[in-house]
């Protein structure tokens, strides 16, 4: 077997690292009706010890034309494969190397203002003489951008990180950055309309509270996209009185304290370029 130096397997661990940035990605979804296949080059370099431009190219599709804006994609409904074939020469310094695997860990589309992080990992194998990187992976939790007026991309990334590993030990992280001269492709464009069906549903329509306690209001929003993101306030007249932010369509709005009497409150969803504003009313009794 090869004895490397550090320096040398760090070097070795580099140019195979890069090949793998050549990589093949194709997105799974539940459609296939906008596939396309998209090429962008990629300078991808370990400090003063490596640099080199490899093409990466990317086949991609969505199940949908447009989606609603403002609205939170759960993880994992993206899937995506990967595979690069190491150069023959570099695959016995692979090896003398010890690296099992590589992965990207902040891949990441733009789509519009927004980012869908797509993080890669995979091993290497070794099959009739050709050694190939298969990767995958999956879309963390993101949320839409705002409403656009005309269809938007979904673009590879200007830069993304790509470490090698020995085992389960992190060997060499490489940084990858769009080639001089280059612009990063688009897979595909989506639009995102501006949600328009909300309503705000309270558990209680009346509340009874002591004096000198504060009043709790359970609110509940739904809309076109679930869950509901944002904000829900709780106002008498123009008076403030509480505010709470929603997660997963529900919050609890804990409100000052009221004298006693009958308090009739306007619950308002906070409206914003991606969500349609809604109110509903509420009844609060502070008894001694």
């Amino acid at each position: 077997m090869i004895n490397l130096s550090r320096t040398a397997r760090r070097v070795a661990v580099a140019a195979t690292s890069a090949a793998v940035a050549g990589t093949a990605l194709v997105g799974a979804t539940s459609g296939t009706a906008h596939a396309a296949t998209v090429t962008t080059d990629y300078t991808c370099s370990l400090g003063n010890l490596y640099s080199g431009t490899f093409p990466l190219t990317v086949t991609g599709d969505l199940p949908v034309d447009a989606y609603w804006a403002g609205a939170a994609v759960p993880a994992g409904l993206l899937n995506v494969q990967a595979a690069a074939t190491v150069p023959a020469d570099a695959a016995g310094l692979l090896s003398a190397a010890g690296v099992t695997g590589a992965e990207s860990r902040d891949f990441a589309f733009k789509v519009g203002s927004a980012t869908a992080r797509v993080p890669l990992s995979g091993a290497f194998t070794t099959d009739g003489g050709v050694t190939t990187w298969n990767g995958e992976g999956s879309n963390a939790t993101f949320v839409t951008p705002n409403p656009t007026s005309a269809p938007v991309g979904v673009v590879l990334p200007n830069a993304f990180k790509l470490t090698t590993k020995q085992g389960d030990e992190d060997s060499a992280e490489l940084s990858c950055a769009v080639a001089s001269g280059t612009t990063p492709a688009s897979v595909d464009t989506i639009s995102f309309l501006k949600q328009t069906a909300t309503k705000v549903t309270v558990t209680k329509k009346t509340i009874k509270v002591k004096k000198g306690k504060k009043a709790v209001v359970p609110v509940s929003v739904t809309s076109n996209a679930a869950p509901t993101l944002g904000k829900v306030t709780a106002a008498k007249g123009s008076k403030k009185l509480g505010q709470a932010t929603l997660k997963n369509g529900k919050a609890k709005i804990k409100l000052g304290k009221l004298p006693v009497g009958t308090h009739k409150v306007t619950v308002k969803l906070v409206g914003s370029p991606a969500l349609k504003a809604a109110t509903t009313k509420v009844t609060i009794k502070v008894v001694k």
